[in-house]
């Protein structure tokens, strides 16, 4: 049933949100973004076909170019400019970060239960699995210190939102959809510019040491 494909699909894209807990390689956590990324825009697109939706032909497509390319490009250049391949510490190590990952979703799936979706079966489905992406996103974003991974973070939470919005709403009206597109690529190069001209200041590049800007 399509209701099922939709729904493996939204599992996938969580099992490679929980793989970007597991490593503190920043290559592999950029390359799982991109293939999440993929896969959200393989979401959209089936919606797109089963409610004939222009609208979301053209989200899907963004998506694919934007941040399954465009996006992982910049960070890969970002960090090879700035010549760092990994994670080196993190407010909260992989193993307590797994615990913290599943009891989010166990709390996710059973909150979900109790919230009176409308809607299609789709979006009933696939709603706890975008919410609990969204707060694996955070929780990256708020347990890594090195900024280039809590931009992957913030990145993960905003494939969580597009999973959501598309499935609960069948889309955004599309005016909205490439506001939000431009807003992340802006964001996302903003941020990498950021972080490399930091990096020429800051030899120990982490999240802690823009402390040192306060007065």
């Amino acid at each position: 049933m399509f209701s099922d494909f939709i729904e493996l699909i939204g599992a996938f894209v969580l099992v490679l949100a929980i793989l970007q807990i597991t490593s503190d390689r920043l290559y592999f956590s950029i390359k799982v973004y991109a293939v999440q990324s993929f896969f959200v825009s393989i979401s959209i697109l089936s919606i797109g076909i089963y409610s004939s939706s222009f609208d979301l032909y053209v989200s899907s497509f963004l998506t694919l170019v934007i941040k399954t390319f465009i996006i992982p490009y910049a960070l890969f250049k970002t960090i090879d400019e700035m010549k760092i391949k990994r994670e080196i510490k993190a407010f909260v190590n992989i193993t307590n970060s797994l615990l913290v990952i599943s009891a989010i979703i166990i709390f996710t799936f059973l909150l979900t239960r109790y919230i009176n979706i409308g809607g299609s079966v789709i979006a009933k489905e696939i709603f706890p699995i975008s919410l609990s992406i969204i707060f694996i996103g955070a929780f990256i974003m708020v347990s890594r210190q090195k900024p280039i991974t809590q931009l992957i973070g913030f990145l993960t939470l905003e494939n969580g939102i597009m999973l959501v919005a598309t499935s609960v709403t069948y889309g955004m009206p599309l005016i909205v959809e490439i506001g939000i597109f431009f807003d992340v690529i802006v964001g996302a190069t903003m941020a990498s510019l950021i972080i490399h001209h930091i990096n020429h200041d800051i030899d120990d590049m982490d999240a802690t040491s823009l402390s040192d800007f306060k007065e």
